[in-house]
């Protein structure tokens, strides 16, 4: 799971979307609340209206001694009403009057006192309620829009329009309106709505984590659309780079991914060819070479002088074997053979028994079964030249095969003089020697390292020579096998 969310593609896509995702949709939740609230204010504002002018021509027809009972029984939890008989005269204080009824509780057939219980916002003097946390401050100026002042407005009715004056008493979805009666008594409604504090409210909550959940999905099924062709292309490239052959790709997808397909495609073909020609070729200069060489043999043992006789038919064998080692060379670097599961284990044990039984000292060194799919003759030949180097130029050699998750070690170390520092690259190139005699049967023709480390690299691994406190320590590195190839060999293994 966690290398789901560090390295998987369909995990990056989430998170670079989801960030972009909550911001898109905080903007909009910002730019649709500012709209849904100006309209709740003009609504609000309206329907105050209506009810203020609804409450003027009811007063108008209702005696005196149940006016105040009508009011109140007209009050709800977010607005006032009350009769004065002077009009509003000090904004300020008819303000201060406002917010202090509207804290008051809803309770028909009472008057506003100091001592009421809590109101809809708290108790009447505005120590605990939405609007402020301390006393006579909540029901001043400052709940009153900033540079708000009266303005004229009707309110309809029946046989005449009321003249009427309203003010907004916040920033929110307060107002003020006071209108005078036919009876010369002033109307004085009030309403006022606690703002909403969050506007993350459950319906966009649930909103932004379907969204975010749909999205994710998506953005798994993309990811893997994508990523299915990379994948393919990935393990095609691993099969290549190990020598097997598994055919063409299919070209198909987007345009990017197909059009790579296609120029793999084309790479694997070119490579095929290439090396191929060069096999051919290769061969055919060898094939050639046989001729004037056996030719050379045939007219050295005419040779009278013994001595000239040995020494030419040395130099013709060194020819022949120099000929026959830089074919070998070539055809390991065709990479010809097929790769198959195999027991590594088991293979190095079969060389170093091979060579103990012609009396060579060679110690191996038990590991168990490891399974690892190769090219087997040609992992044989590589490890077979090192154990060889190993013996040739000390007196024994320790063998020992190890796995791991960076994948498989076959380690051959000996008890010779080593190689510099400086020379340990160089020895790897083809017909390189550190003998100075030159002789091929104490130094060899130069091929081994070349052919052992281009058969690693075959395989996705290298070889790796360095110096011990005793001798010389080789390694053969084989990668770990990646994605279906690991499969394969769990299975073959089972």
């Amino acid at each position: 799971m966690n290398r789901f969310w560090a390295k998987s593609l369909a995990a990056q896509i989430i998170w670079f979307m989801l960030p972009i995702l909550l911001l898109a949709q905080s903007i909009g939740f910002l730019v649709t609340a500012d709209d849904r609230a100006a309209e709740l204010r003009e609504i609000a504002l309206d329907e105050f209206v209506v009810r203020s002018a609804t409450a003027a021509q009811l007063v108008d027809t209702t005696p005196s001694a149940y006016q105040d009972t009508l009011l109140n029984a007209m009050a709800t939890n977010y607005s006032r009403f009350w009769l004065s008989p002077d009009g509003p005269g000090d904004l300020e204080a008819w303000s201060r009057d406002a917010w202090h009824r509207l804290h008051l509780p809803l309770r028909q057939g009472t008057s506003a006192t100091p001592d009421a219980p809590s109101g809809p916002w708290g108790s009447g003097d505005g120590s605990d309620n939405e609007w402020g946390t301390t006393g006579s401050p909540v029901l001043e100026s400052t709940n009153r829009t900033k540079d708000a002042d009266w303005q004229p407005i009707e309110l309809d009715s029946l046989d005449r329009p009321t003249p009427a004056q309203i003010v907004h008493l916040d920033d929110n979805y307060g107002a003020g309106l006071v209108a005078r009666l036919s009876d010369g008594l002033w109307l004085n409604a009030a309403y006022a709505k606690p703002p909403k504090k969050f506007i993350w409210t459950s319906p966009s909550t649930v909103s932004l984590a379907i969204t975010a959940i749909m999205l994710s999905a998506l953005a798994v099924l993309v990811a893997r659309r994508i990523a299915r062709p990379i994948r393919r292309l990935t393990a095609a490239v691993e099969s290549l780079g190990r020598g097997e052959q598994n055919g063409r790709i299919p070209e198909e997808g987007p345009d990017d991914i197909r059009r790579t397909a296609i120029a793999f495609n084309q790479m694997r073909e070119r490579l095929t060819r290439f090396l191929a020609d060069r096999t051919t070729m290769l061969a055919a200069i060898g094939h050639d070479l046989r001729t004037p060489i056996t030719t050379m043999r045939l007219r050295t043992e005419f040779i009278a002088d013994t001595e000239v006789r040995a020494r030419l038919l040395d130099t013709v064998n060194e020819m022949q074997a120099i000929t026959d080692a830089t074919l070998e060379l070539t055809q390991e670097q065709s990479v010809d053979e097929p790769t198959r599961p195999v027991d590594v284990a088991a293979l190095v044990e079969s060389i170093c028994e091979d060579l103990a039984d012609l009396g060579r000292d060679v110690h191996f060194a038990e590991s168990g079964v490891i399974p690892y799919r190769c090219r087997p003759e040609a992992l044989r030949r590589a490890t077979r030249n090192l154990i060889e180097n190993a013996l040739r130029y000390g007196d024994r050699a320790q063998v020992s095969v190890t796995s791991s998750p960076a994948g498989v070690d076959i380690a051959i170390e000996d008890n010779g003089p080593g190689i510099p520092d400086k020379e340990i690259e160089r020895v790897f190139l083809p017909f390189v020697r550190l003998e100075a005699s030159r002789n091929v049967r104490t130094g060899g023709i130069g091929l081994g390292l070349s052919i052992a480390r281009t058969v690693a690299r075959a395989h996705g691994g290298d070889v790796i020579l360095s110096n011990v406190p005793h001798g010389l320590r080789a390694v053969i590195h084989l990668p770990p096998i990646p994605g279906e190839f690991a499969k394969t060999e769990a299975s073959d293994a089972a």
